[in-house]
Parts: C-alpha cells; structure tokens; sequence
C-alpha cells in the first residue's frame, strides 16, 4: 500500500510541474486542463468524431447557452484590466463555473450513447497529454510499477526543464502572435517525444492497455480553439 502511495505522490509531483509548463494560455484560450464535455457542446471536430447527431446537437443547446453566458461574466472581470480586478467576484464566477461544469458532464453523458461516452474518455485521456501519468485510475490500470515511476518521473522533469522558457508569446501590447505559434510546435515536438520516452517505458501488456484507453488518435489541438477546452464556451475556428 505504501509503494502504490509513493508511486502516485511521485507522478503527481512531477505532473503537476509539466500541466503548468505545457499549458500556458493561448490567443483566445486559458489556463487548465481541456474540459471535453464543455467543448463537445460547440466543437465540431469533437463532434464529428464522436458522430453526434442533429437531434442531440439540438440538446446541447441549452447548456452551452449557459456556458456562454458564463463567458461573458469571466471576460467582464479583465474589461477594466489586471488593476480593477475583482478577486471576489472572480471567487463567485469560479464556484458558478464548479456547478456548471458538473451540470454539463451529467447532461452530456445522457445525452450521448455509451459508446459515444466511452469515446469522449478516451479523448479526455488523450486531452490531459503528459498529466494522465498522474492520474491515480489511470496509473493503477496502466500497473504503473516504482522503477518505472521513476523512469517517467526522470521524463517528465526533463521535459519540464525543455518547455520552460516555451510561455506564449507574451502578454497585453506585447503578445507576439508568430512567437506564440513557434513556442507551441516546440513545445507540441516535446511532448511527443516525452511521450515515446514514456511508451518506451511500458511493457507490452500496459501498451496494449494505454491504446484500450486512449483508442484513435484525436488532434486535441481542435480542443484548445476557442474558449471551450478550458471549462467556457467554443467559439469554433477550423477550418472547413
């Protein structure tokens, strides 16, 4: 019980240093880990994927109405900039957001199919990148062992060491689209060698298990367009 404590402190640790390297905000984004069944409501790449029909297309209205609404009110606290910042109000907005957010997972999740369900976990597994290590169901599926706790433990502060100076393009007056867009390939190219490093790390058996998880490969870039992957709404922008 003890070595399986110290298998999930450690990953933890680690994970919660490359969540915040590896996801810093973007033009149009936030900060956190991709929320898909808020994005699912207006995402029309996650949609597609999950083959989400008219009918439930329609069901979805309400509570992206609501996800919208609640964009407003956060985008409302930076009008005044950092200065007029309303640190209670943004207090309020986040327990509203809390409610919200389970609201949405309990609608979404009857709305669609259970294959439809299984599949948008899938996707969430792939959405959290590097962070689904520290996961603890997810770690204890995998069978994740102390020495390999260790190898990816080594990964993970490596890759944490690449991507530190990888922070957008900077802020307000300053923000340097083109810089921001080279900073995130980097940063993209490291998590997909850190990522291999990891596999490397896994036995046959718990690579089979990670693809049982994960399933198909899903760009989960399309997540982050917009405000949607991070717990708002999803002003969708791909391209046709």
């Amino acid at each position: 019980m003890r070595a399986s404590r110290w298998v999930m402190v450690a990953l933890f640790v680690v994970s919660a240093v490359v969540v915040v390297e590896a996801q810093q905000p973007r033009q149009g984004g936030g900060f956190g880990q991709v929320n898909v069944y808020n994005a699912v409501l207006t995402n029309k790449d996650l949609q597609e994927d999950l083959k989400v029909t008219d009918a439930q297309k329609e069901k979805f209205k309400a509570p992206a109405d609501k996800l919208a609404e609640l964009n407003k009110k956060r985008g409302e606290l930076f009008k005044g900039g950092f200065k007029n910042f309303d640190k209670e109000k943004s207090a309020e907005i986040q327990k509203e957001s809390e409610t919200l957010n389970a609201e949405i997972k309990k609608s979404v999740t009857e709305i669609l199919t259970p294959d439809q369900v299984k599949r948008l976990g899938q996707i969430e597994i792939q959405a959290k990148g590097l962070g689904a290590f520290s996961d603890e169901k997810i770690a204890k599926d995998l069978a994740i062992n102390e020495g390999q706790t260790s190898k990816i433990k080594g990964i993970m502060e490596e890759y944490a060491k690449d991507t530190k100076d990888l922070r957008g393009g900077g802020g307000g007056k300053n923000f340097d689209k083109e810089k921001a867009a080279e900073n995130q390939k980097k940063r993209e190219k490291l998590t997909k060698a850190a990522m291999a490093d990891i596999d490397e790390t896994l036995t046959a058996e718990q690579k089979a298990k990670w693809k049982e998880l994960t399933g198909d490969a899903f760009d989960t870039s399309k997540l982050r367009q917009g405000f949607g992957g991070f717990g708002g709404g999803n002003k969708n922008k791909t391209k046709d």
